[in-house]
């Protein structure tokens, strides 16, 4: 689709959620007669009717409904694509690398910028379920991620494991443990995807996700450490975020039954650019030959853009 053509699938949808000109419009940053001439001319392109309107208000008609099935899929792929395309046009120009909290990119920017005189290398902090996703949608060249995932397609260079800690809040009587089992946290709520988790048993209410199981967002690893720390819940992390969050009402206590987290460079592996080429195979030699040694926070944000949330 062009890009037209997406813009006005993106009013079809707002217009379809709320059903009513006005406030779609007030939601769109647009001027109601402006929405208006755009599902019109959406309508004219299908050659259907969308919307009824009546003295009771807006509705769909059945080929709305149908269109609004199928719409946000259709949205999604073309986005996907339209950013494909665009990272395609910038290879060799500039690389854009996820990673979880508590991994220190900075011998990766370093290495790379050295390499390729004029690359323009952009890190992200990224989350559990957004990790290969953005991989696999074209928002990430490339994912220093955690294990478990779906590795179809991917190249994946396994680097180092790590361990995993639950926080807990710091008067839990737990908090001054050496270590606990799973079986420790029987009786908590896990305030993260039950997947992350190899073989957790107990309750888990990601916050958001217990109303809406679709959500695309969920609160970043420092709500949920607010969450933490008012007896909410808890979260388990690797011990690389451990030390990347330095918070005086929590404590991180080794798991000591869980398998350590395996921490990995993730690629497309359709992928051929010189860049990506020489990201793996400096991963695979040299770069994170063990657990980093983080004491500071600032070490893992070297220009850092926008988060992504939903974290581990």
């Amino acid at each position: 689709m062009a890009d037209l053509d997406l813009r006005r699938l993106r009013y079809f949808l707002i217009l379809a959620d709320e059903l009513n000109y006005g406030r779609a419009a007030e939601i769109l940053h647009i001027a109601q007669p402006a929405l208006s001439r755009s599902i019109a001319a959406l309508e004219r392109e299908l050659e259907v009717r969308l919307f009824q309107r009546s003295r009771r208000g807006t509705c769909l008609t059945p080929a709305g409904e149908l269109l609004r099935e199928d719409a946000r899929e259709l949205l999604r792929s073309a986005e996907v694509l339209q950013r494909r395309v665009r990272g395609a046009q910038r290879e060799g120009r500039s690389v854009t690398i996820g990673f979880m909290p508590g991994l220190v990119l900075t011998p990766v920017v370093r290495h790379l910028e050295e390499r390729f005189p004029g690359l323009r290398v952009d890190v992200v902090r990224s989350s559990w379920s957004e990790q290969i996703t953005a991989v696999r949608d074209g928002r990430f060249d490339a994912s220093f991620a955690h294990r478990p995932f779906d590795d179809e397609g991917l190249t994946v260079v396994d680097l180092h494991s790590e361990g995993r800690a639950a926080a807990l809040p710091i008067d839990d009587p737990r908090a001054g443990w050496s270590g606990l089992c799973l079986a420790d946290l029987a009786d908590d709520v896990l305030l993260q995807p039950a997947e992350a988790v190899p073989g957790w048993r107990g309750a888990a209410a990601p916050p958001g996700l217990e109303r809406d199981r679709s959500a695309a967002v969920s609160p970043t690893v420092e709500e949920k450490f607010e969450l933490v720390a008012a007896g909410r819940g808890v979260v388990v992390i690797p011990e690389s975020a451990t030390r990347y969050y330095h918070r005086s009402d929590l404590a991180f206590v080794r798991v000591t039954d869980l398998p350590e987290a395996m921490v990995c460079l993730v690629v497309e592996s359709r992928r051929r650019s010189a860049v990506l080429r020489e990201l793996v195979e400096t991963a695979r030699t040299t770069l994170f030959a063990g657990p980093p040694a983080i004491t500071h926070a600032d070490a893992a944000s070297v220009g850092n853009r926008p988060v992504l949330d939903e974290p581990a």
